[in-house]
């Protein structure tokens, strides 16, 4: 468990940063008063130093509700992470997806290359927390074999109005929930590395350093 609750402080970290940068989005305690994003770190205190959760209120746009990290939680993503590793040194399950100008990708077509799948929505405070990162790794690996898929669990016209301030340089496809669930996605973000004889060889859950862990594991599959 201790595993577990290491990696979501530093993700807690990122989030708190994120969260800092924003200034749009209103912070909603269980209690239901709202705080600014700089008193973050002092609720967090408050509640025990173990870490929050920032869920987006489906409801209500701009709203964000904060609560404390729960032994549930931990068990919840250890869970997660352990259906995930079943994936491992597996067939990737092949699936048909949609970029935002409406071309299909399949990802069996693209054996012979290594490809990177990255599961993430808009409205994911870690997904776009990471997204500079990942836009690093595409310019890195460019024109090097490498076809790096975002998965997006929103509609094309939602993801187009979400770039206008959000860059990501993954080709991006749309309506991915049904990949999600072949992939035994249910964290976000979640990335992986498929090799070019169409063997995942490497699946995380966001993370501090997952642009070197991604960039690792690329290099790893073309050896």
């Amino acid at each position: 468990m201790k595993k577990y609750l290491s990696g979501l402080l530093l993700l807690i970290v990122s989030l708190s940063a994120f969260a800092q940068q924003g200034g749009q989005s209103e912070y909603r305690l269980p209690n239901g008063n709202v705080v600014r994003p700089e008193q973050l770190d002092s609720v967090n205190k408050a509640w025990g130093g173990h870490g929050y959760l920032l869920k987006h209120d489906k409801t209500t746009a701009g709203v964000i509700n904060v609560s404390p990290v729960t032994d549930e939680f931990l068990r919840q993503q250890a869970g997660n992470q352990s259906k995930l590793n079943t994936m491992l040194n597996k067939a990737a399950p092949d699936f048909i997806l949609s970029d935002l100008k409406g071309k299909k990708w399949r990802l069996s077509s693209l054996k012979g290359k290594t490809v990177v799948l990255n599961f993430w929505f808009t409205t994911c405070p870690p997904c776009i927390q990471e997204m500079p990162e990942l836009n690093k790794l595409t310019e890195t690996y460019k024109g090097g074999g490498v076809v790096f898929l975002g998965l997006g669990r929103d509609d094309a016209a939602t993801i187009k109005s979400f770039l206008k301030t959000h860059p990501f340089r993954y080709t991006l496809l749309e309506n991915a929930d049904s990949a999600g669930a072949l992939y035994q996605v249910s964290s976000y973000p979640t990335s992986m590395v498929i090799d070019p004889k169409g063997i995942i060889r490497f699946i995380q859950i966001g993370g501090k350093s997952i642009r070197n862990q991604i960039a690792d594991a690329i290099n790893k599959s073309s050896t």
